[in-house]
């Protein structure tokens, strides 16, 4: 009797242990890395912009155009980047639809913009479309030293995109804190996108030169929390004005 006791427990045990061992084996195939961009439905994360643009300055009431000095002028904002919506793919994909608000200052009126960033985590990939380009923002599972060409869905034969060919995006710092200047993140990884540089500082007057450089860090169930994006060239026809920009993006609010 006593052993059709135990016979009649023990194979419940069984079936209770082959559980738990089936859902530890789930687990492990679960790719948490994913969690350095959260792709949750009313999502946000606020930032403090600080945008700077180059430029060069002309005379046109003389015969052509006279350059006469370098333009350089500094904006102060406020954006929110916030999933509001999704939709699906030509391959029946989930795609979530980013909006972006804007405002000039803390406590001003969010002003929502007409573009919209497309966000597709598939396979390996996490792929952010914007302006109609395709960037290939993370790869997964996220490892330090891991590169890939991030603007390889980019058209760079248009003029304008010329300057993001063969970039290799790379991690660094997987992990680690990270402050923004505003806050501390914990846990968070750096995608180095671009870090170049020609005749830079301008030194040769007589030759272009240009300096690009990009980098974006993520914290861990938050998102981005800091973006610089450099692009500055200088040509011999404007041979002491730069021209281009640098946008500085800082994360001060998230849910």
């Amino acid at each position: 009797m006593a052993k059709n006791i135990l016979k009649f427990l023990w194979l419940p045990l069984i079936g209770i242990i082959g559980l738990f061992s089936c859902v530890k084996t789930t687990n492990k195939n679960i790719d948490y890395t994913r969690n350095y961009f959260p792709l949750v439905m009313g999502k946000y994360v606020t930032y403090d912009v600080d945008s700077i643009y180059y430029g060069t300055g002309y005379d046109t009431t003389l015969t052509g155009a006279v350059e006469t000095s370098c333009i350089q002028y500094e904006i102060k904002s406020q954006m929110k980047y916030a999933i509001t919506d999704t939709t699906r793919g030509l391959d029946d994909s989930l795609i979530y639809m980013m909006s972006i608000y804007y405002r000039h200052f803390d406590g001003d009126i969010w002003q929502k913009e007409g573009n919209v960033l497309y966000v597709r985590s598939s396979g390996d990939s996490l792929v952010v479309t914007q302006d109609g380009n395709k960037y290939l923002k993370l790869r997964f599972p996220i490892v330090n030293g891991m590169s890939w060409p991030g603007n390889e869905m980019v058209n760079v034969n248009l003029p304008q995109n010329y300057y993001l060919n063969n970039w290799f995006y790379t991690y660094s710092y997987k992990g680690l804190s990270y402050n923004n200047d505003l806050h501390k993140y914990d846990n968070t990884v750096t995608v180095l996108e671009a870090d170049e540089s020609s005749n830079y500082p301008y030194v040769d007057t007589a030759v272009e030169a240009y300096r690009t450089y990009a980098k974006e860090v993520y914290a861990y169930n938050v998102g981005m929390v800091y973006k610089e994006w450099t692009h500055i060239a200088y040509s011999a026809a404007t041979a002491h004005c730069p021209n281009g920009y640098t946008v500085i993006m800082k994360a001060v609010d998230h849910n």
